[in-house]
């Protein structure tokens, strides 16, 4: 498994489109950092981020 995923990664993952990705991190809703020019997504990050979600809701 990789540690860190691209954009398409995440949107295939979550089943949704890769605009819809750039605009949940835009508006800082996902968690992202850029290396260089390109976002990328710490699966670490992404699975507590699902887990606090499920709480939430």
């Amino acid at each position: 498994m990789r540690a860190y995923l691209t954009v398409e990664e995440v949107a295939k993952r979550f089943g949704v489109n890769v605009t819809t990705v750039y605009r949940l991190v835009k508006r800082g809703r996902l968690p992202a950092f850029k290396v260089g020019n390109q976002w990328r997504f710490s699966e670490t990050r992404l699975e507590q981020w699902i887990a606090d979600r499920e709480r939430v809701g």
